[in-house]
């Protein structure tokens, strides 16, 4: 009995043994520490938001502005001096976006180099050759009076911010971790920020190149290839109405030059119904312009009101002053890309013995010669020589590596040895003064003024008043071409292909109140065929398509439109690309061949109603098919991916309907091939694809799991800094060619291009128009407002743009900003 006491006061209690109360002390003290670092960490980033409550004294300003933020974020300007109102939307607008302004102007003017070092020199070489930064000057003195007032204001508004935060220490993160401070805003950062967005919307010089590309490998029967947009009479337009013998450059050195070139497919849609088929009488305008989705949005809500002038309300690019898209008390109104040809490449004949001579119309004249310096963190600066001809900058330099001595790649028998382009949006544009114009319109014939003198980006505009009128303008300087369609080089020493000036505005693709009742863009061909000027073949069928038969079906049902049946219209999955392409191949697969996996991804194929839900194994497949095309159709021809969809349908099409079933029929013998062979081969190596990713059980193939949307950072290719920046891994349905445009990288899958923006508006504005930007209003990270529209963009609806926001309303954050006193 005594032994078993003494067993037992040996047994402690496990609290109260030595070593667990150590252990217990060192996890206490551990997450002490961590809940101290977090919170330290949370307080050193969250430092720079703003304070959206109170009152604040500033020394740029007459009279008091009030901003009402609301839920969102979004931040109502409330002013009674137009110079104010504009100061007091620089200073919103760097809060919220001050690292992505000063991104833009720097990437624009080939100034990366200078804070991120030797990684981006080979841009910033691109784009001080391409030159956007040489043309802002004559742009600023195209200003107005009241422009100039407006945009110096907004650039002293920007600069307030910054000369306020950074002797603080209250800077935004981005600036922190690569250790620099920004310059002041400028007029001239205003301007070339207008410039950029054109750059991103702008022509077809990397097309022209694969189809010079083309001609290299095929001759004259290249042009056999480039079909004309109505290859299929569904696709709809938005209304009705060189010869080269020696290729000097090698296919690997054009490939290069293709690197920097925008997207020629950045898509959008919008449109706008008359009053005579909405629920309401008045016109409903709804708009989704398509960029790439990124941490922050290209798009920044914003809301002015100047008393007794105008009040406007929708989103802006950062860094350009005033509403850009969206309504007033009496308009409203959104764009999409017009996918026109802005931009032709010229082949150059230079001088044999004579630098920087090149050869026009029988004599030799001397190009402008500028030198460059790119300044570059932690190196010594690169000297960048440009050539700046009649025709534009020589390009064709940047074929060879950055190497002092190394020439470009060339034919050196060939009679000309350079090549430059020439962009429409080199010349002076009145942008700026026609933002505040639109923001003052009260009818479709007072937008339209608005737009008279806008050069870049080249937009497709639809909008619609409460008089009930609703209009379309495409608007851009388009070039008059002489001689030349766009597809191809040209030569620069021949006055036959100078460009004869530029197409009138007033013979510009436009229409007000049309008969059908409706327009409707989505970088489809703007004019039919008729259409007396060449402006372009990138255009873009599918998404158009489909909103156009959409709309028709609605007008002869006689059900009204409403906001909810606009809403549905921009969320729509439905592939008509696939609709036309698939049952084309399906008829060539012939079933005795196939493995059992194969079988069943085909009856898979045959039975889908061609919606891309996220949940469809059917558009997986499809898309695994449909990715191989590009490549693998052209690979006997050139050596590069090729993805003009135009040429892929226009080739399908003809190699279904050849009675020997060739593909590229009308090619000489050497070039054709089976097609039959071609499709059995390319479904086989998309089914084994899917396999790989997603496993041999088909009713577990889900399109969403492969695509995947992950909203990054500029800063995100630096580890670990991914895990705190970007946001996601969601699955997605749509694609490129479906209305809810979700684009995607074909190697990995993730989505990484579609709507920024989404705003629809009903003209009788009985109900609020609504709208939502992704991921959220604030580019700052940790803010409430980074990543808060996200949920609500995914599921297809939209906020209320609450268009008179108070200050005793729910949820709204009041800031007075008030003169500073005199000392």
């Amino acid at each position: 009995m005594e032994r078993g006491i003494v067993l037992e006061r040996k047994r402690m209690p496990l609290f109260q043994r030595r070593w667990v109360k150590i252990v217990v002390v060192l996890v206490g003290v551990l997450l002490f520490l961590s809940i101290v670092a977090l919170g330290t960490g949370y307080w050193f980033i969250t430092k720079s938001h703003p304070v959206l409550e109170g009152e604040k004294q500033m020394n740029g300003l007459t009279q008091e502005v009030t901003v009402l933020r609301d839920e969102r974020g979004v931040a109502q300007i409330n002013a009674t001096d137009l110079e104010d109102l504009f100061y007091v939307q620089g200073y919103v607008t760097a809060q919220d976006r001050l690292f992505q302004m000063d991104m833009t102007r720097r990437l624009a003017g080939g100034r990366l180099a200078e804070v991120v070092g030797e990684a981006a020199l080979d841009s910033d070489r691109f784009f001080r050759t391409y030159g956007m930064h040489r043309y802002i000057e004559a742009t600023i003195e195209k200003f107005d009076d009241e422009t100039s007032r407006a945009v110096d204001a907004f650039s002293k508004g920007v600069t307030a911010y910054i000369d306020e935060v950074f002797p603080e220490g209250n800077q935004p993160l981005e600036f922190r971790i690569l250790g620099y401070e920004p310059d002041p805003w400028t007029p001239e950062d205003s301007a070339i920020v207008v410039k950029y967005m054109g750059y991103t919307l702008t022509g077809n010089h990397r097309n022209e190149i694969e189809n010079y590309q083309f001609v290299q490998a095929l001759g004259d029967d290249a042009q056999f290839l480039f079909p004309e947009y109505h290859v299929d009479d569904h696709f709809p337009t938005i209304y009705e109405q060189v010869d080269i013998e020696d290729m000097p450059f090698e296919s690997g050195a054009l490939n290069s030059l293709k690197a920097f070139a925008p997207s020629e497919f950045n898509g959008s849609n919008n449109w706008a119904i008359s009053g005579e088929h909405t629920e309401s009488g008045f016109p409903l305008v709804a708009d989704d312009p398509h960029l790439g989705l990124e941490i922050p949005s290209v798009w920044y809500q914003t809301h002015l009101n100047l008393e007794g002038d105008f009040h406007s309300v929708g989103v802006t690019v950062p860094g350009v002053p005033g509403v850009v898209l969206g309504h007033n008390d009496e308009l409203a109104w959104g764009v999409t890309s017009m996918s026109v040809d802005q931009e032709d490449l010229y082949l150059e004949e230079a001088h044999p013995d004579q630098a920087h001579h090149y050869l026009y119309d029988g004599e030799w004249e001397e190009a402008e010669v500028i030198e460059e310096v790119i300044a570059i963190d932690g190196g010594e600066s690169h000297v960048e020589q440009v050539e700046i001809t009649r025709n534009g900058p020589i390009m064709s330099h940047l074929f060879h590596d950055k190497e002092e001595g190394e020439e470009p790649v060339i034919n050196s028998e060939a009679l000309y040895h350079a090549m430059s382009l020439r962009w429409t949006g080199r010349e002076a544009g009145e942008e700026l003064n026609g933002v505040l114009k639109l923001n003052r319109a009260t009818n479709v014939d007072e937008f339209m003024n608005g737009l008279d003198e806008f050069v870049t980006p080249a937009l497709s505009w639809v909008f619609a008043d409460r008089k009930g009128n609703i209009g379309y303008r495409g608007q851009a300087r388009l070039p008059n071409r002489q001689n030349s369609d766009g597809l191809l080089p040209i030569p620069g020493w021949d006055p036959n292909y100078q460009w004869d000036g530029f197409i009138p505005i007033d013979e510009l693709p436009q229409i007000v109140n049309p008969e059908s009742g409706y327009i409707m863009t989505a970088n489809n061909k703007p004019v039919d065929d008729e259409y007396p000027y060449e402006i372009g073949r990138s255009f873009y069928p599918y998404r158009a398509e489909r909103l156009d038969e959409m709309i028709q079906e609605q007008i002869v049902s006689g059900e009204p439109f409403t906001l909810e049946h606009a809403k549905e219209m921009q969320h729509d999955f439905l592939n008509t690309q696939a609709r036309s392409l698939l049952p084309l191949l399906v008829d060539e697969i012939g079933d005795s061949e196939l493995t059992e996996l194969e079988l069943a991804a085909l009856e898979l194929l045959m039975e889908w109603d061609y919606v891309e839900s996220a949940d469809s194994g059917a558009a997986l497949v499809w898309h695994q098919w449909y990715n191989q095309f590009g490549e693998r159709m052209f690979e006997n021809i050139v050596d590069f991916p090729y993805s003009s969809a135009l040429v892929i349908h226009d080739t399908i099409h003809k190699a279904a309907h050849d009675e020997e079933g060739r593909m590229f029929a009308f090619l000489d013998d050497e070039w054709h091939r089976d097609f039959t062979v071609f499709v059995e081969e390319t479904f086989s190596d998309a089914v084994a694809t899917v396999k790989e990713i997603q496993g041999s059980r088909v009713e577990q193939w889900a399109w969403g799991d492969w695509h995947k949307m992950t909203i990054t950072h500029p800063l995100s290719g630096v580890w670990p800094l991914n895990h705190l920046f970007n946001l996601g891994a969601w699955e997605v349905g749509g694609s490129g060619a479906t209305p809810g445009a979700h684009s995607y990288d074909e190697e990995t899958g993730r989505v990484r291009h579609g709507a920024g923006w989404r705003f629809v508006a009903d003209l009788s504005f009985e109900e609020p128009a609504q709208d939502i930007v992704m991921p959220g209003q604030s580019g700052q990270v940790l803010s409430p407002h980074y990543d808060d529209q996200i949920e609500t963009w995914l599921e297809g609806d939209l906020y209320p743009v609450i268009y008179e926001k108070e200050e005793e309303d729910a949820g709204v954050n009041v800031m007075r900003f008030v003169p500073a006193e005199e000392e």
